[in-house]
């Protein structure tokens, strides 16, 4: 019931008696009684209505807390998440610098590698240079030893 329609039948419960009080009419009596029951039973609704809206009152009041609450936790992952795109961002940087410093170690070693690879050719080629050179030394001295060896024979037959 509306408010203005409260008022109404309040304000038609509290005259009635004085309009009734001179004249004993049972239809009268009959409206008074009325009016009773409707001003009884739109208080009953009154009071319904309060306990509806308290009981509103209150469950407005935890989802409130809840919403503060659930704006907190949203506030605290956002500023995680910042601080997690901040080490994502670090982390990227430096693997990109890791990367770099890979590729330019594979290429030192790479480097490296074919310059072991000259130097062990290089290597070969002087051994077998070198026994080539210890043939020769070997040949030569057997000829000077051989030479030595005819010099004395031809001192020995000129008496020197």
């Amino acid at each position: 019931m509306s408010k203005r329609t409260i008022v109404i039948i309040l304000a038609a419960v509290l005259t009635l008696p004085f309009i009734i009080s001179g004249c004993n009419d049972s239809a009268a009596q009959n409206e008074l009684a009325d009016l009773k029951a409707a001003l009884a039973k739109t208080e009953g609704e009154r009071d319904n209505l309060k306990s509806k809206m308290n009981a509103v009152a209150e469950a407005r009041d935890v989802l409130q807390a809840q919403v503060a609450e659930l704006t907190t936790s949203r506030d605290e992952l956002q500023t995680k998440v910042k601080d997690l795109q901040g080490q994502v961002e670090a982390l990227t940087a430096s693997r990109k610098q890791l990367q770099n410093d890979v590729a330019g170690l594979t290429e030192s070693r790479d480097a490296a590698v074919a310059e072991s690879r000259d130097a062990k050719t290089r290597i070969d080629d002087l051994t077998a240079q070198l026994a080539t050179e210890k043939q020769k030394v070997a040949e030569l001295q057997n000829q000077l030893q051989s030479v030595q060896t005819a010099i004395k024979e031809l001192q020995q037959k000129l008496g020197f």
